[in-house]
């Protein structure tokens, strides 16, 4: 008995289709094409990067640069899939430097488009020339051109008709392109002396699109791509800590955006869209961005090439940190330094050009409308208008001029007049001429003085040297609270108010099981609660701190809190926002008549705590007017 034979169902696949399997993986669209050539001119020591595109990139991607070159020996491998010079041995992949290393890319997208490279190396008289055409190798030409390398990938796709489909529109191919392109000029920039920068220069259709120069910093690069407005903003970040270094800039968490575009980050010099990474920025931002937006960041980070992974994703845009927990406290805390020093209070100018272009009609032909009688809660506060120790009111002494706001002015108690608008309330004295020494000091040093003024009992107003600022008194308050309770917990020195006859919360089996097993970690923030029965808790104290006693709601807040993340108390994220709800209920609220002296505590405490500009809640607690934007909003300049 013999036995039959069949023919084999396994086959070994030729390298073009291998290849352009491999395509699928690395080459996606024309930007990928952008990226791996960009890496490849990077590794060649090129100062000089020109991308020519058409199309979109669909029709050409061409990338010149003046780096090292490559011989006839070099060219001939050039195609050849996973052929490349940035490895050689295993132990190579523990410590990779270079921005390629798979030797993938090239012979990717010759599979699928008509590719050729044209190269000159440094000190040579001649270059060479080699062109594949969807797999379909040449052979090895001279070719006289200038030194460095030039790399054409035409009609991408051509021979894969499905992938193809799957292109957007020119602008859609040519923005993703762009972004590419201006990622690698942010990674690349020159250092404060104006050497070691890469100069990039885009032209699409045969204009010029981009371009940076290869002096520019990464603060000009930052403006080149993103404009003044952002890159006047940013505050600087830089710290290092061993062989790790970051450096670079944050921008205020008002130019937060929905998406996490101008969130960037560089490893190495790698442009990267690493998870990890994006949330050590989030978590920089924790109480000063409000949720569901994205903060604004352009970091460098610099790693020993052994502690990090680079071989994770296809296209090199995820890497795998060795000591990622190390590494979080340090970058997170580094970042946040910045973030707190960056001008957080909301520009007059933005929500004047706000209100422009919702109303959408010019400032120039809006007509004020009549505010008619003001009712009890639009009055504006008694507490704008100060009295020296006799009586005088800031106007005395100005003698019988013109009252303004069509208001009467009335003699005041010490003589001269104080003028009043028609609902009885005064406006704040002028400032003095520029040339003045009272207002040659004022610019020197903000001393907080008055007057204020309280507007609808919940927003205050005062006069700065260069304009004047509108401030959220709830938000103000609740910030300050909640850093002074924040670091009472920290340091263990919680002073718990006991109360004389405890509170009794009414809560289900569950809920008091939940507070009875922890209790003594609510003991430690502040709040001393003890069963008292099956479904009633006793509330023995709360922090001395808050302003507000409220037992019962306290009580709730933790219990939803807990329950709804399955933490415990002292964890860092619950007991942030435990901390947010008891300060919310503890502040001074919207509503609340505040006098002279207590508007000035309020500032004096903010000033003393330093991270004034934003409420838990990350909404804005300032909304700050120069006098270049009042000339601007009543068309003076």
């Amino acid at each position: 008995m013999t036995e039959s034979v069949t023919e084999p169902r396994i086959a070994v696949l030729s390298e073009v289709v291998r290849n352009q399997i491999a395509a699928g993986e690395v080459i996606e669209r024309p930007a990928s094409v952008v990226r791996e050539l960009l890496d490849n001119a990077v590794d060649a020591g090129a100062t000089r990067i020109t991308i020519d595109l058409e199309e979109g990139g669909m029709r050409l991607v061409r990338i010149t640069d003046d780096g090292i070159g490559m011989g006839t020996a070099d060219l001939g491998l050039a195609f050849e899939a996973h052929a490349t010079s940035k490895l050689r041995k295993p132990e190579d992949l523990d410590h990779i430097a270079s921005l390629g290393f798979r030797g993938e890319a090239l012979a990717s997208m010759a599979s699928v488009s008509r590719a050729k490279i044209r190269s000159r190396p440094r000190g040579q008289d001649i270059g060479g020339e080699i062109v594949e055409e969807g797999g379909q190798r040449g052979r090895i030409t001279p070719a006289g051109m200038p030194e460095g390398t030039i790399v054409e990938v035409r009609d991408l796709f051509f021979n894969t008709p499905a992938r193809r489909r799957f292109l957007k529109r020119e602008q859609t191919e040519l923005a993703r392109c762009m972004d590419v392109v201006q990622r690698a000029a942010l990674a690349h920039p020159a250092d404060e002396s104006g050497a070691g920068g890469i100069g990039f220069t885009v032209n699409h259709g045969g204009r010029r699109a981009f371009d940076v120069e290869p002096t520019m910093d990464l603060a000009a690069r930052i403006r080149r791509v993103f404009g003044a407005e952002l890159a006047e903003e940013l505050e600087r970040v830089e710290s290092q800590k061993g062989t790790t270094r970051i450096y670079g800039y944050v921008a205020p968490p008002r130019f937060a955006r929905r998406d996490a575009r101008r969130q960037m980050w560089f490893l190495n010099g790698r442009p990267l869209k690493d998870k990890v990474l994006m949330r050590i920025l989030k978590d920089a931002y924790r109480g000063v961005l409000v949720h569901g937006l994205q903060p604004v960041g352009f970091l460098h980070l610099w790693l020993d090439p052994e502690s990090v992974d680079v071989n994770v994703h296809p296209a090199k845009s995820e890497v795998r940190l060795r000591d990622e927990r190390s590494l979080f406290g340090f970058l997170v805390n580094a970042i946040r330094e910045a973030v707190m020093r960056t001008n957080m209070a909301t520009p007059g100018e933005s929500m004047i050009d706000s209100v422009r272009r919702r109303e959408e009609r010019s400032l120039q032909r809006e007509t004020l409308p009549d505010p008619g009688p003001m009712g009890a809660r639009g009055r504006v506060s008694e507490a704008w208008i100060p009295r020296s120790p006799g009586g005088a009111s800031p106007g005395a002494g100005i003698g019988s001029a013109p009252a303004p706001w069509g208001g009467a002015a009335t003699p005041a108690p010490q003589g001269g007049y104080e003028v009043r608008d028609v609902h009885g309330t005064a406006p704040p004295p002028s400032v003095e001429g520029e040339g003045s020494p009272e207002h040659a000091d004022w610019h020197a040093v903000d001393d907080l003085r008055g007057p204020y003024l309280q507007v609808d009992r919940t927003y205050l107003i005062r006069a700065l040297p260069d304009g004047f600022e509108i401030i959220d008194q709830h938000a103000l308050h609740e910030r300050l609270t909640f850093e002074e309770l924040r670091k009472e917990v920290g340091d263990g020195k919680v002073e718990i108010q006991q109360l004389l006859t405890p509170e009794l919360v009414d809560l289900t089996q569950a809920e008091v099981a939940l507070v009875s097993e922890h209790a003594e970690s609510l003991r430690r923030i502040g709040v001393h609660v003890e069963p008292f029965g099956e479904k009633t808790v006793a509330v023995h104290g709360i922090p001395v701190r808050i302003r507000r006693p409220d037992p019962e709601g306290i009580v709730r807040d933790i219990i939803d809190v807990i329950a709804r993340t399955g933490k415990a108390p002292d964890a860092e994220d619950v007991l942030e926002e435990v901390l947010h709800r008891a300060s919310c209920r503890s502040s001074i609220m919207a509503g609340d008549a505040l006098d002279q002296s207590s508007i000035r505590a309020l500032l004096e405490r903010a000033r003393a705590a330093g991270t004034d500009q934003t409420c838990p809640h990350a909404r804005p607690t300032r909304v700050k007017f120069s006098l270049h934007e009042l000339e601007k909003a009543f068309h003076r300049k």
